[in-house]
């Protein structure tokens, strides 16, 4: 089968809607932990409670993301809503240790000024690092048919 490569615009919508999904499972998770539900003073204005809550969400944001795309749908909500998915290299759906791997350098890069999402850009098959390294591809939902042109 062969699949058309998902643009960049769908990826981003993609990761803000997962993202959104991902901070306020976040902020009710941490809420226990003195982190209070204002989504517009997470930090309070104090550095080691930021860096405390973007470790709390890099863990949920791996967890989501690496289930999610190692499942049968092979697809986070927000990429569901975008109609896009990830496959390995050979079109065939993500297995938990690849999918480990394409997430830990997505959270890792997603931390560092999204640098590494901005590669999709200029890659041949629209690739972010961490696709590169994970050895997959995030291509739209449907496959191409046959005889209709890519």
């Amino acid at each position: 089968m062969e699949y058309k490569l998902a643009s960049f615009t769908n990826r981003f919508a993609a990761l803000i809607i997962d993202g959104i999904l991902i901070h306020v499972a976040a902020k009710f998770l941490t809420f226990p932990f003195g982190f209070g539900f204002n989504p517009w003073n997470v930090f309070n204005g104090n550095f080691l409670d930021f860096a405390e809550y973007s470790g709390y969400v890099g863990v949920v944001a791996l967890v989501y993301y690496v289930f999610m795309e190692s499942s049968s749908r092979s697809a986070t909500i927000g990429k569901q809503v975008m109609h896009i998915k990830v496959l390995d290299e050979n079109g065939d759906n993500l297995t938990l240790s690849k999918s480990i791997i394409r997430n830990f350098v997505k959270v890792l890069c997603g931390n560092i000024f999204m640098l590494g999402f901005f590669f999709a850009l200029f890659t041949k098959n629209k690739q972010a690092l961490h696709d590169i390294l994970g050895t997959t591809l995030v291509v739209e939902d449907r496959p191409v048919a046959a005889d209709s042109p890519s």
